[in-house]
């Protein structure tokens, strides 16, 4: 490592990623300058891939080697990872994915500008075998917010809680800003720094491209319902105070697409056993009741109907949505003939 504090921690956790490991190395080696320190985190793999970590630490005085002694998750990595780090602002990557040769480049310019906590930047969807996908999270057009104005952004569904596609000033991260889950770390993590920012500067050049693979965290066929509902509380505790009113406006919107309806809908998503699917329908059902569906209804009716659904139908509800998955999965295999 180099003496001299660097301006940007570059954190990306591995895990069993042998195969990726050579073109993550590789796109490091490219993008890493002076200012920069790369922070690899070995969540205990056993596929072979540390020798060629070690190798290029060995290779890069501002890369670091931090070895876990025993598989822990992606929070616990990243969290070992900021009790290392020395930059003024911190980059999270995934192992497997792309991103443009500039992005820390224009990362600092906007923070620069600014003087903001957090840049966003716009990200990429892309599935396997397709070039190009969905443009998700941040904005079309240049924004420079204030923490409330950010926070609302949140409960809109306008600022998502991707790690990878954000600069964040290290201070606001705080000790262990993730919480230990198999899923949702991620979002509680932007969620705490958000809640510790002052200005928040969003920026529509696409600079990341997020690999959607079979078998990640977020697809499994047994997701943990209970994550998404620790996400939803941390982020009703963590709003400003001016924000906070009962479950009306944005709050009760984010109520109803951020914890209703993906509680119903995610175990079909990823094929779940049928019991894992009654559970999430249950769980919906019990959360809705907290909604403000006269005030959904006027914020978005699409939603309003959905949830209406979700909690009219139940079990039925379920079977619909398996039917819909069915035919959808049979139209993408008749337009391949």
């Amino acid at each position: 490592m180099t003496t001299s504090s660097p301006l940007v921690s570059i954190i990306v956790p591995v895990h069993n990623s042998l195969p990726h490991v050579p073109a993550l190395l590789q796109r490091l080696a490219q993008q890493a300058q002076n200012r920069d320190e790369i922070l690899l985190v070995d969540d205990a793999s056993t596929d072979g891939g540390t020798p060629l970590l070690e190798a290029f630490v060995a290779e890069h005085p501002q890369a670091k080697l931090i070895r876990l002694d025993s598989p822990h998750g992606v929070a616990r990595a990243r969290n070992a990872a900021l009790k290392a780090a020395r930059g003024e602002y911190v980059w999270f990557a995934d192992d497997d994915d792309l991103w443009s040769p500039d992005i820390l480049d224009v990362f600092l310019e906007g923070a620069t500008r600014s003087d903001a906590d957090v840049v966003v930047c716009q990200a990429e969807l892309r599935y396997p075998g397709r070039q190009s996908g969905a443009i998700i999270d941040g904005s079309a057009r240049e924004l420079i917010v204030s923490r409330q104005r950010a926070c609302k952004l949140v409960l809109e569904g306008k600022i998502h809680g991707y790690l990878w596609n954000k600069l964040f000033r290290r201070s606001i991260l705080g000790a262990d800003p993730f919480l230990d889950m198999s899923s949702q770390s991620d979002f509680t993590g932007v969620v705490r720094a958000l809640a510790n920012s002052e200005c928040v500067h969003l920026i529509p050049p696409v600079l990341y491209f997020h690999l959607v693979r079979e078998g990640s965290v977020t697809r499994r066929k047994t997701p943990d319902l209970s994550n998404l509902e620790r996400a939803h509380e941390l982020a009703v505790e963590l709003l400003p105070a001016g924000e906070v009113t009962g479950l009306t406006g944005a709050m009760n919107h984010f109520r109803a697409w951020f914890l209703v309806l993906p509680l119903a809908h995610t175990p079909t998503r990823v094929r779940a056993p049928w019991s894992i699917r009654r559970d999430g329908i249950r769980r919906a059902r019990n959360a809705a009741q907290a909604v403000d569906m006269a005030q959904l209804r006027v914020r978005s009716r699409r939603t309003h109907h959905q949830v209406w659904l979700v909690t009219q139908l139940g079990t039925v509800y379920l079977v619909g949505l398996h039917a819909a998955q069915v035919f959808k999965r049979l139209g993408r295999r008749i337009r391949r003939r």
